[in-house]
């Protein structure tokens, strides 16, 4: 990385200037965390008379700081004069005009989110499955609390508490179904329910076939006695992890 920077200062002599017979550059800086700081050395001789051969010594030295961005590496920070000029304003003074650069290398910065960011596996996870909407997520509440008082459902089914914060929609293209997923804490098995809309002339076993399920498991969750076309039912999916 290398920026230019413009640098302009006025010098008031002891003496009127009739003409600067030479003029040369120094510099001296040292690099501190954030920051350059140093002094560009000014000197030369110059006449006070045009008339005469007589030239008297000169000798400026005039500070500069320069600000460093915040992941620059300091050892390798580097400072170069891109130009230098001057111009004589008044009898007695001049105006130094000095271009300088800095040079550096910088630490890759990491975002804050990133640095944050969920393991790989989870993260890929996670960006194939859409949130789920609020009416999906009342409809299963519902259903698995009528369920629940009912049936009497064994430990394998998930707490509806936990779906409002835990469980995210997934959309299948070929079941044409909604599915939500959610890993189980007890043990190391992921429950995937699956949303089927029953559609015309679909008989219950083509449906437990297409989720490659069994006939009990659907009753669970289901009057199968009572489905109709346009019908919601859940199909549980149980996957080792």
């Amino acid at each position: 990385m290398k920026q230019v920077i413009p640098f302009s200062k006025e010098i008031v002599f002891k003496h009127n200037i009739a003409s600067i017979t030479s003029i040369s550059l120094e510099h001296e800086e040292k690099v501190y965390d954030g920051e350059v700081s140093g002094d560009f050395i000014i000197f030369g001789d110059y006449k006070r008379h045009n008339d005469t051969t007589e030239k008297e010594l000169f000798k400026y030295r005039l500070p500069f700081t320069a600000i460093l961005p915040e992941n620059v590496i300091i050892n390798t920070v580097k400072v170069d004069i891109e130009d230098f000029t001057y111009d004589q304003i008044e009898d007695d003074v001049i105006r130094v005009n000095v271009d300088f650069s800095l040079s550096y290398e910088e630490e890759e910065i990491i975002a804050k989110d990133e640095k944050l960011a969920e393991p790989k596996e989870e993260a890929e996870e996670r960006s194939e499955i859409a949130s789920i909407d609020e009416d999906t997520i009342a409809e299963i509440e519902t259903f698995l609390k009528d369920k629940e008082e009912k049936q009497n459902p064994s430990e394998d089914i998930i707490n509806p508490d936990l779906i409002a914060d835990e469980n995210e929609k997934v959309i299948s293209e070929t079941k044409e179904s909604e599915e939500i997923k959610e890993v189980k804490a007890d043990n190391d098995e992921y429950v995937i329910y699956h949303i089927h809309i029953v559609k015309e002339s679909e008989t219950i076993e083509q449906i437990v076939s297409l989720y490659d399920t069994n006939l009990e498991t659907v009753k669970k969750y289901n009057e199968i006695d009572k489905i109709k076309a346009g019908d919601k039912i859940i199909i549980p999916e149980y996957i080792d992890e």
